[in-house]
């Protein structure tokens, strides 16, 4: 019996199917419906159905247990917990595999071994770098960002007049009375429902920095990777991608295992530049066409940081990674960010973890003042100023885009017509002369004589687009005739006259 998470039950039968060719799985993947007389060799299942069917599975008489994440089981009232035990307790081998195996205090640790019924069980701890140590190193960098204006004053009104406040934003969604009872209802809890507020306008007031910085990174031909925790966060974010006309894909607890599967693939292939995650994303998924990674909220662990930070970082993976955190300083974010670093260190203390480099405040700046040097944004005295600065401008659709010109060592055919998959530019052809890269997108016949203009991407980059002629665009009023097996040869034999 393996017992995983939801997100990861169809990876386990893959994999299963590819190693134990000889071997019939069964997935079960609801609470209802029975599973089969006939016997199996591997039942999977997730977390999420083990209190309801566990006993079922003993009753089949299964001889090895694995508990892959391990730590879902380390609150010991919690009832998957003694689901586990029980099943534990009852089958003669028994695997827990865990990366992550005390998150908040040492007590987990010790509620995960009364599983296996030994204060002392046989534990074996490997580190990325041991299992793969070809993998490229990782750094952090903490990157400050600045609340818009409008945002920076609702936070400090929330903050010093919290009941007041908050009734004026539940007023906004329900009637008096209910707002009353609402508020009542929260100020008996005011410090949790109080810190769930204020990371949620914080999250919100990062949305413009958190684009700016993916906009940067593209521009620049990179692919990025961007976790939040707050539905509304993730929902701003795309929006204002929209408008600027970034491409991306996303993974949040409400999408299907099929969509999934394509929007992995759409960020691998290099079909899109921008992968957007909630913390549904942080797990069993492999995301290693990015070396960038940015936390626009942390999370309330480091257990799940590190889980979301090592997406990009797996086999596969040719170069360094970063990973970045947006950090508005004098708000909640400094409270989360000390209560993180103290689970690491309780972590490091108790098992020992990778020692991974944070880059220093002034390298993490000259950093981005060089990709705002790169993009042309505007810099204010060295710093990026990220989050207040004027939005980049999108990029012009394909269809105005006649030539893309790229300049520079590091730009060959390969990574040319990388960049345009990712920005839905389609190349017809590439002409290189020496020193710069010509990418046609459209024939100078589609465009009207003398409307060409040029669009600056970065310094490096540089478009030349024009306005396209009526006779290439879609006419109104013209009626599209029905194409019939019977007209198909009739309309080929014209085509075909007009080519000549």
């Amino acid at each position: 019996l393996i017992v995983c998470p939801a997100s990861v039950v169809w990876n386990w039968h893959k994999e299963t199917r590819k190693w134990c060719r000889w071997a019939r799985i069964h997935v079960i993947t609801d609470k209802n419906t029975p599973i089969p007389q006939e016997p199996f060799h591997i039942y999977v299942m997730s977390w999420s159905l083990l209190v309801d069917r566990a006993m079922e599975l003993v009753a089949r008489k299964v001889k090895l247990l694995i508990a892959d994440e391990a730590h879902y089981a380390k609150n010991e009232e919690a009832l998957r917990s003694q689901a586990l035990y029980g099943v534990a307790r009852s089958v003669p081998y028994v695997l827990l595999l865990t990366g992550t195996p005390l998150i908040n205090n040492e007590q987990e640790l010790e509620n995960i071994k009364n599983i296996l019924g030994s204060s002392d069980p046989p534990m074996i701890r490997r580190l990325l770098e041991d299992v793969a140590p070809d993998i490229p190193p990782k750094t952090r960098a903490v990157l400050p960002v600045y609340l818009p204006p409008k945002i920076a004053a609702e936070y400090r009104k929330a903050v010093e007049e919290f009941e007041k406040w908050l009734k004026t934003v539940l007023a906004e969604r329900m009637s008096e009375a209910q707002a009353d009872l609402a508020v009542r209802r929260s100020l008996a809890a005011e410090a949790l429902v109080k810190i769930g507020y204020l990371r949620r306008i914080v999250g919100r007031g990062k949305v413009n920095a958190a684009v700016d910085w993916a906009a940067r990174a593209v521009r620049l031909g990179e692919p990025v990777v961007l976790f939040a925790e707050h539905s509304a966060v993730i929902h701003q974010m795309k929006k204002q991608m929209r408008k600027q006309r970034l491409r991306y894909v996303s993974i949040t607890g409400t999408t299907s295992k099929k969509q999934r599967e394509i929007n992995i693939n759409a960020f691998q292939n290099g079909e899109v530049p921008i992968f957007i995650a909630s913390k549904a994303g942080g797990t069993g998924i492999t995301l290693t066409r990015a070396r960038h990674l940015c936390f626009v909220e942390r999370f309330w662990t480091s257990a799940d940081e590190e889980q979301a930070e090592d997406r990009i970082r797996r086999i596969t993976q040719k170069y360094p990674t970063k990973i970045w955190f947006l950090h508005a300083s004098g708000t909640i974010d400094e409270r989360i960010a000390a209560i993180i670093e103290r689970k690491r260190r309780m972590i490091r203390d108790a098992i020992g973890i990778e020692n991974i480099e944070v880059n220093p405040e002034s390298t993490v700046m000259d950093i981005i003042a060089s990709w705002s040097e790169h993009v042309e944004a505007p810099v204010h005295n060295g710093d990026a100023m990220l989050g207040l600065v004027r939005a980049l401008p999108p990029l012009p659709s394909p269809k105005e885009t006649h030539m893309i010109v790229f300049r520079g060592p590091r730009w060959n055919k390969a990574a040319v017509r990388s960049w345009a998959k990712m920005n839905a530019y389609h190349i017809m052809s590439i002409r290189f002369d020496g020193r710069v890269h010509r990418a046609l997108n459209h024939p100078p016949s589609f465009f009207l004589s003398g409307s060409f203009d040029t669009f600056n991407i970065s310094k490096e980059i540089q478009l030349i687009k024009g306005k396209r002629r009526r006779s290439h665009g879609k006419s109104k009023g013209r009626r599209k005739s029905k194409l019939t097996r019977d007209s198909l040869p009739q309309r080929i034999s014209v085509l075909s006259r007009k080519a000549k």
